[in-house]
């Protein structure tokens, strides 16, 4: 392998989970962090439990359905091309449920992904996920998430000012409770070209040319990660240092770290977190 792993960690925010959504993927042809999507629907995966897989949310399900496409994923393709493989696993993986998803885009299989193709010496992101490239952060956040979070943001701030507490709002996120609507109706926007539009793999019709490529030299650092990293260091020791500050700072994450959700009690963080550094040869 023309690389060297350095370190890497996956976390799923309630320790002990096995529901992770995020995906660790490492082969002599890509590295890749997938992120589910967090479900806003009700369905559990895959259709036929019986599968192997288990009962699981569809973001849980989507990470495992991608993990196993990137196994025979051809080692030459590019960047287009990869998304529209990845993205044709999740429409194969609908099965019966192909014709109900088309009206209940909450219930999609969704996830995005950052990879590294050691054929094409290329990172290649789709959707919102993180990277570090010799130093310098490329972040590939959405305008809709950062709009939900300052809704979220204000509710609170208006819960507080009525006399709720923050403990009390940890036990019950009444601002993600606000926000829930939109975030189910923000799926409208999946794929669009718009203002408010996002990439993301969901079995449905994508822009595969939408992928953002970065060319990477030999001899170069690189760091992969999911947005549960809130702030991204060059080491995991420094990114998981710069994450529990802010959660102790701000746990309901509507202040210095606005986000579309909280930490939940129980959990050591507001999401799941995937963390991989490597230098290239």
């Amino acid at each position: 392998m023309a690389v060297h792993i350095i370190e890497q960690s996956i976390l799923p925010k309630h320790i002990g989970s096995s529901l992770c959504e995020d995906g660790l993927f490492v082969n002599e042809n890509f590295i890749a962090v997938i992120d589910g999507v967090t479900s806003k629907g009700v369905l559990t995966w895959p259709e036929n439990p019986g599968e192997g897989f288990g009962s699981m949310t569809s973001g849980c399900y989507a990470k495992e359905v991608l993990l196993d496409a990137l196994k025979s994923m051809p080692s030459d393709i590019d960047g287009a091309g990869a998304m529209d493989y990845l993205n044709n696993a999740l429409a194969l993986s609908c099965k019966g449920r192909r014709s109900m998803l088309k009206e209940k885009a909450e219930e999609r299989l969704q996830a995005v992904i950052i990879l590294y193709s050691l054929c094409r010496r290329e990172v290649w992101a789709f959707g919102d996920c993180q990277c570090l490239i010799n130093g310098v952060l490329h972040h590939h956040g959405k305008t809709i998430d950062s709009l939900l979070s300052e809704v979220r943001s204000f509710y609170i701030q208006t819960e507080l000012l009525s006399g709720r507490t923050e403990a009390s709002l940890s036990d019950r996120d009444t601002g993600r409770e606000y926000i829930l609507p939109l975030l189910r109706r923000q799926l409208v926007f999946a794929n669009e070209n718009s203002a408010y539009g996002y990439d993301v793999l969901n079995g449905f019709l994508i822009h595969p040319d939408h992928v953002v490529i970065y060319p990477i030299p030999p001899c170069s650092r690189l760091v992969l990660a999911s947005d549960g990293y809130p702030v991204l260091r060059e080491t995991l020791e420094e990114s998981e240092a710069a994450l529990k500050e802010l959660i102790e700072k701000d746990p309901l994450c509507f202040r210095e770290n606005k986000g579309t959700k909280g930490l939940v009690k129980g959990n050591d963080s507001f999401d799941d977190r995937t963390y991989i550094r490597f230098d290239t040869l």
